[in-house]
């Protein structure tokens, strides 16, 4: 039985290019890992600030962006819960 069909490509070449090629997938997937992760931290993390009054407005602006949340997925739960009606009996 042949291990190829195709005259004069070795085998063991072929695979050995199959792996360099998966190993360079690997190696760019891993760096598009690290930027999603690099661009993710630096857009969600806490703003510096410099003085107390600054520290002070962003826990409360952290305050009301989770109120807006919560009473943004109570609306939507709400919407859902009229779009496919309550089930009588």
């Amino acid at each position: 039985m042949e291990a190829s069909n195709k005259p004069g490509i070795d085998p063991k070449d072929a695979l050995a290019g199959i792996r360099q090629r998966k190993a360079e997938v690997r190696r760019q997937i891993q760096e598009s890992v690290e930027c999603i992760k690099t661009t993710t931290r630096k857009m969600f993390a806490p703003p510096q600030s410099t003085t107390k009054f600054e520290s002070f407005m962003n826990v409360v602006d952290q305050g009301v962006m989770m109120y807006d949340g919560v009473m943004m997925g109570m609306r939507v739960a709400r919407n859902i819960r009229r779009l496919f009606g309550r089930r009588r009996r």
